[in-house]
């Protein structure tokens, strides 16, 4: 039994573990898109989900019987604000998942900016890995996905008030990668100091 624990223990040293935190406002739009609107993308399983947030949203909209069975994009950032439930881990702060029981502090964030890096992780798990791949795969720059773009135009529509709460809901997500708003040139990549 102590030669298995040993052997196990030397194991999980060897072991990498990482996360990639997205842009907080990349990964609101990323996941409206595949889960929630009404457009075809590789996701479309949260039908019911979108459904119900629709008849809510239209609802406190004052619009009865709109038919609607997706909500809008302006509806489902007005629902993360409204409904604190959060029915799934795609609609909560990354951090909330990734620290469950780890203070904020125990992560250290490293920018994956270079083909070299991505090619050191891919050598070390021994997998081809692209971390800034898009479902659109036209581009590996993060600057010229299609969310991203929908987010700077999508987001600048929106009511300041509305941006403000959203982005007090994901500031630790925002603090941990020191990442940029959708207004900034280099959105969504981490701000340089």
């Amino acid at each position: 039994k102590q030669w298995y624990q040993r052997r196990v223990r030397a194991e999980k040293e060897k072991l990498l573990s990482f996360a990639v935190v997205r842009n907080p406002w990349t990964r609101l739009v990323s996941g409206y898109r595949d889960k929630l609107s009404n457009e075809q993308t590789q996701g479309r399983s949260f039908n019911a989900i979108a459904r119900k947030m629709a008849q809510t949203m239209d609802h406190m909209d004052g619009l009865t019987d709109s038919g609607r069975t997706h909500p809008t994009f302006n509806q489902f950032l007005r629902w993360m604000v409204w409904d604190k439930s959060k029915p799934n881990d795609h609609f909560t702060p990354q951090i909330r998942t990734l620290c469950k029981d780890l203070p904020y502090d125990y992560f250290l964030p490293l920018e994956f900016s270079s083909v070299m890096e991505h090619k050191e992780i891919s050598e070390r798990i021994g997998k081809t890995v692209d971390l800034l791949g898009s479902y659109d795969r036209k581009s590996s720059d993060p600057r010229v996905q299609s969310s991203t773009l929908l987010a700077k135009e999508w987001l600048s529509q929106q009511d300041p008030q509305l941006i403000d709460q959203l982005y007090d809901m994901f500031k630790d997500d925002f603090a941990i990668m020191n990442y940029s708003n959708f207004s900034h040139p280099d959105f969504p990549l981490p701000l340089v100091d």
